[in-house]
């Protein structure tokens, strides 16, 4: 069981919000479930979750520009689609808005723990990294400049992945 991950979960349908609120719950995640978009991109400002779920049509900001928004401040949460658009072409607006898997409702509950599980495990520090705050992760030796948070390092001035 998943324990102490946290999740913004944004879905305007309150029946679906509910129950996957409370199966995340159940199987060990903190939610925090929001109805729309703008509630999710504020959410996701206040406190910076571990993985974010979003439908993509939600009124106010749809999922797909929440990505967009938090793709272009920086943010590298790890995001999981969840929708009834199913197409080809969906999935790929979807993965190119800045998500990082793609669920098609009606969806089973098992799968997308399973996903949730994997874009955590991606998202895990590296091995000896220790977690830091956005911007307190800036270490350095002699020309090597490591930024954890941000998963950089230099070597004099060139940057790499």
């Amino acid at each position: 069981m998943t324990t102490y991950n946290t999740v913004l979960l944004a879905e305007d349908d309150r029946a679906i919000r509910h129950a996957l609120e409370r199966a995340l719950t159940l199987e060990g995640y903190r939610v925090t479930a929001v109805p729309d978009g703008i509630e999710a991109v504020a959410a996701a400002h206040r406190e910076r979750p571990d993985v974010i779920v979003l439908d993509v049509m939600m009124p106010g900001l749809d999922g797909l520009q929440v990505c967009r928004v938090l793709r272009a401040e920086g943010d590298r949460t790890p995001i999981l689609i969840l929708t009834a658009r199913v197409e080809t072409a969906d999935r790929i607006e979807g993965l190119d808005a800045g998500a990082d898997d793609y669920v098609a409702k009606p969806f089973d509950v098992d799968e997308v723990f399973a996903r949730l599980r994997a874009l955590l495990r991606r998202a895990a520090p590296w091995a000896g990294e220790e977690e830091t705050a956005p911007g307190d992760g800036m270490e350095g030796v002699a020309d090597l400049r490591l930024d954890s948070s941000a998963r950089r390092v230099w070597r004099a001035e060139e940057s790499r992945r």
